[in-house]
């Protein structure tokens, strides 16, 4: 009886010398992808979606209610917080959040909810901007009730100026002013997916930019007001 005892005892007593020994290979392993610049939080990503496990990254990077202006910055113009919302004042232009955060984020989901245009020459989104401070680099999906009678467009931003637009759905006659929308952006490697109301809109596709935050615009004596803002990954978004 004493033998098989000492006999457990010794195969237990391995296999803890075998787990330490394996915890210890995988520290290493991280230490040095760390060091080499490779984000433990992307090669852990990659590897749980390798094997299938596609909901292990899921998350929201940043989300607003509009409850305060607080977590916001205003580049141009003035906005304020109304009735649980977001609106413009003054004849708002920029405005910046979770450019910050979102620096090193290469994918992700933009939710733009109650969107209500009552006056003026629209508004839009930026994605994967950089410099948001007057330079901007980066892009924009917007509603412009100017081009072709009314459309959604995507633009590039260099250092502050617009580009012409890379893609245009027109959509003249639509009802866009004095009721809400809900617009969705998916930003994923060089291709852009815009969705209106639930429905897919638009594709944009560009790979000058791979990285950077969001904001929104307005422009001129434009009268808009946004329900609920939210920047979440891809994973928590897919399907149409």
């Amino acid at each position: 009886m004493k033998k098989n005892i000492l006999r457990n005892n010794t195969k237990g007593q391995g296999l803890v010398e075998y787990a330490l020994i394996a915890v210890l290979v995988a520290m290493s392993i991280m230490l040095a992808l760390n060091a080499m610049g490779f984000s433990l939080y992307d090669t852990y990503c990659s590897i749980a979606k390798s094997i299938g496990n596609e909901d292990a990254c899921a998350g929201v990077y940043c989300q607003d209610d509009f409850s305060t202006y607080d977590n916001w910055t205003s580049q141009y113009g003035g906005w304020e917080t109304k009735d649980g919302k977001l609106c413009t004042s003054r004849s708002a232009k920029n405005l910046n959040n979770c450019s910050q955060d979102m620096t090193n984020n290469k994918d992700y989901t933009v939710n733009l909810s109650d969107a209500q245009l009552d006056k003026g020459n629209g508004y839009g989104v930026f994605f994967r901007g950089t410099e948001m401070d007057g330079r901007t680099n980066g892009y924009i999906v917007q509603y412009d009730p100017g081009w072709g009678g009314g459309s959604i467009i995507m633009r590039k931003w260099v250092n502050g100026r617009e580009l012409p637009p890379f893609a245009v759905k027109k959509m003249p006659g639509y009802d866009w002013s004095g009721e809400p929308h809900d617009m969705k952006l998916d930003v994923e490697g060089d291709t852009f997916t815009v969705y209106l109301d639930g429905e897919k809109v638009l594709v944009g596709q560009d790979s000058t930019y791979d990285e950077g935050g969001v904001g929104l615009r307005s422009w001129d004596s434009t009268e808009v007001c946004f329900g609920e803002f939210s920047i979440d990954s891809l994973v928590n978004n897919t399907g149409e």
